[in-house]
């Protein structure tokens, strides 16, 4: 009878085991999964700076290049006689470009050398300037852009009577036309005025360029 006891005690528990919710068995702890934990995983040592990508992002959003061309001084030669206005300029400049149409551009122009006979005797001067400008462009072909620029520049002037230097604004408008997928050719004009040529005699200077841009996008 004591056998049959447990037989009947054993049976009534597994009955009772078996007809409890499935909720119940939910919340046991299961066997760790290793090859599902290793699939998930995470590899949190890698940088997230990502300093050589941005580095390389700026560079190849960059262009440079060289222009060359005439330059005019301006009112000058108002009131001198035997007197020089006009030389051969010449600029190289680089930039980055910011956004599709917008770029920052600087430059270092050297706009030549001019000269007169004053009440003082040969006046010359040799004018150039370092500028830096923001640059909008706006295609009005698939080979063609126009742009428009303003800035800042520090013009210097090597005369006669020793050296001037200031600051003042540029500005100046142009186009470029497509050569090939990284080459473009440029023309230009800028003026820079308020350029002190001797002490208190200042002019604006004109100048025209042609040449080439190169960039890496």
């Amino acid at each position: 009878m004591g056998y049959n006891m447990k037989i009947f005690t054993t049976s009534l528990l597994a009955f009772g085991l078996l007809s409890l919710p499935a909720s119940t068995f939910a919340d046991l702890p299961k066997t760790f999964d290793y090859n599902k934990a290793s699939t998930n995983y995470v590899d949190n040592t890698t940088s997230a700076g990502g300093g050589e990508n941005s580095f390389d992002d700026i560079v190849s959003k960059t262009f440079f290049g060289g222009s060359i061309g005439p330059s005019d001084a301006g009112s000058y030669c108002t009131g001198a006689s035997g007197c020089e206005d006009k030389d051969t300029a010449w600029k190289i400049f680089g930039g980055y470009k910011i956004t599709e149409r917008l770029s920052a551009e600087a430059a270092y122009v050297n706009l030549g050398d001019i000269h007169k006979t004053t009440g003082g005797g040969v006046q010359n001067s040799d004018v150039s300037a370092i500028t830096a400008s923001g640059v909008a462009a706006m295609p009005i072909t698939d080979q063609i852009d126009i742009f428009g620029k303003l800035g800042l520049m520090r013009w210097s002037s090597d005369n006669t009577a020793g050296s001037e230097s200031g600051f003042g604004m540029t500005y100046g408008v142009g186009a470029k036309m497509n050569i090939s997928e990284k080459t473009k050719l440029r023309a230009e004009w800028e003026k820079l005025p308020g350029i002190e040529t001797a002490p208190g005699d200042k002019t604006d200077v004109n100048m025209l360029s042609v040449g080439v841009e190169l960039s890496t996008y």
